[in-house]
């Protein structure tokens, strides 16, 4: 699904009166998720639903994060904590200030099991104005009894290059020939800023992009064009003309879901890209 088209199903679960009272928005990038989730609330919300108007005081307030009603939570680390979810229930069960719910959107990729069983209680006895919308890049970390009580509306994967800091794209491009070149010094240098620079989703985002423009780069040596990326996907950094290089991408970026080092887990890519003869190098 794209934006529009969850836009689409939130208008017609209004027109139909059948809002469920959970969701999962997963998949695509963060600011597609987010995006989706404040038009769902307005649609929700507004004077003139299902339809937006943009103009009352609800859809004005929920876009500058006012709406009394709309509540955003954001985790640290998006690991959704039990003091979180005991937040959530207890204002989950005040009726609505001024509009027809009481929306939770809530950011997150990852929850203890103490946050999943207590989320899972309001889950299964939401009030009738409840609504919890959660936002994840992707659903297979959740408990599936919460997964299975929502309704899950998948995005389609972005194709862009989360990172437009030129300074960082620098430092992936010196990391990955100082890699070639076996300039370690210089390799460990860049891998420690762009650690120290860049938030674990947007590393997360960067390989994701990496890895669809290493399949464009195997499609394009094959002069198959059925998946073609638009023209401003392209930065440059990597081309890819061995499936070998890309698989050894795709094993690596598993360990981004756990608390791996992230100078070690660059560096190790870097390695991985410009010598992919050292692919048996990886961690099992």
């Amino acid at each position: 699904m794209n934006t529009l088209q969850i836009h689409h199903f939130f208008k017609n679960s209004v027109e139909k009166n059948r809002v469920c009272h959970a969701f999962i928005i997963h998949g695509g990038s963060s600011v597609a998720r987010m995006e989706s989730a404040y038009t769902a609330a307005k649609i929700l919300e507004c004077e003139k639903s299902p339809e937006i108007c943009g103009n009352c005081y609800s859809c004005r307030t929920i876009s500058s994060n006012n709406y009394p009603d709309v509540h955003l939570v954001q985790p640290e680390k998006r690991n959704l904590s039990i003091d979180e979810v005991r937040n959530i229930q207890e204002q989950m069960y005040t009726k609505p200030y001024m509009g027809r719910y009481r929306i939770f959107i809530i950011e997150t990729d990852w929850m203890q099991a103490p946050a999943a069983n207590s989320l899972l209680k309001i889950l299964e006895e939401p009030p009738s104005y409840g609504i919890i919308i959660i936002l994840a890049r992707n659903n297979k970390n959740f408990l599936p009894t919460i997964v299975s009580r929502a309704i899950n509306l998948p995005l389609n994967p972005e194709i862009d290059m989360p990172v437009n800091d030129k300074n960082t794209l620098k430092e992936i491009t010196e990391m990955i020939e100082a890699a070639a070149d076996k300039h370690w010094q210089t390799l460990f240098e860049a891998a420690g800023e762009i650690a120290k620079n860049l938030s674990r989703e947007e590393i997360e985002n960067l390989f994701d992009s990496l890895i669809l423009m290493g399949r464009e780069s195997l499609l394009q040596n094959m002069e198959r064009n059925q998946f073609r990326l638009p023209d401003n996907a392209y930065s440059g950094i990597i081309k890819i003309n061995d499936y070998r290089v890309l698989a050894g991408i795709l094993d690596k970026r598993q360990y981004l879901k756990f608390n791996v080092n992230i100078r070690i887990f660059l560096t190790t890519v870097a390695l991985e890209t410009s010598l992919p003869k050292w692919r048996n190098w990886q961690t099992r």
